[in-house]
């Protein structure tokens, strides 16, 4: 189950030109068998967004280790350009717990995690995402027809380069029916982590399924219904 935030930090863009409230939900799976649900939501406030993940274990895996995982990002929408205020990030099981909360100074320059357990702080540029807000320029990126990918990301006290690959077409069966997907793949600097990415032109480039491996250890997810788009 710790692995489905990484799962979690993969989304979508309704429009190039505006962003629209929706949400989308998905089965986990752990080696073939289901472990959880999780849920994407966007909504519009007054004057920012807030795009919401939600995960948690079900079934005899939520009687074995139950978890679940929060993450947000508040943002603003301006010219076309996603600028990041806020993430958080709720990670609890019955024996851990972790937490992130970091803000972005856009005067200052400098993005700041306020978490107890682990500080920091990076100076920060134009451009700069946070883990979940970047999967919307990713989505952006695929609508108006690019296929080079790259982003920058504040994460542990670093800007971090986000370049995934891709690696063609293919078709995926979901709870929505087979899709017609672009399949990306981003591996770690380490080599010891691997995110693969199939994201579907009918639902506005969303992600309908992701694998990620590590350590040997392949966890799932998979579309099985959208609402709003």
């Amino acid at each position: 189950m710790r692995f489905i935030a990484v799962f979690f930090s993969f989304f979508f863009i309704s429009q190039v030109n505006a962003l629209e409230p929706f949400s989308a939900h998905y089965t986990l799976y752990f080696k073939g068998v289901e472990i959880g649900k999780g849920v994407r939501r966007l909504s519009k406030k007054a004057d920012h967004y807030l795009f919401e993940s939600q995960a948690h274990s079900t079934g005899f895996a939520a009687m074995l280790y139950k978890a679940k995982i929060l993450e947000t990002s508040t943002f603003k929408w301006l010219d076309k350009q996603f600028i990041p205020l806020n993430y958080r990030y709720d990670y609890q099981t019955k024996k851990r717990a972790k937490q992130m909360d970091i803000t972005f100074d856009w005067h200052k320059k400098q993005a700041e995690n306020h978490s107890a357990s682990q500080p920091w702080q990076v100076g920060i540029k134009e451009g700069v995402s946070d883990k979940l807000l970047y999967q919307l320029q990713v989505m952006q990126d695929l609508a108006v027809g690019k296929r080079d990918l790259s982003y920058v990301v504040a994460d542990k006290g670093k800007l971090k380069s986000y370049q995934p690959a891709f690696l063609g077409e293919e078709k995926v069966k979901t709870g929505v029916g087979e899709l017609n997907t672009l399949k990306y793949r981003y591996v770690s600097e380490n080599k010891k982590r691997s995110t693969t990415l199939w994201c579907a032109p009918k639902f506005q480039y969303l992600p309908v399924r992701v694998e990620h491996i590590e350590k040997g250890d392949s966890l799932e997810m998979r579309l099985q219904q959208v609402e709003g788009l």
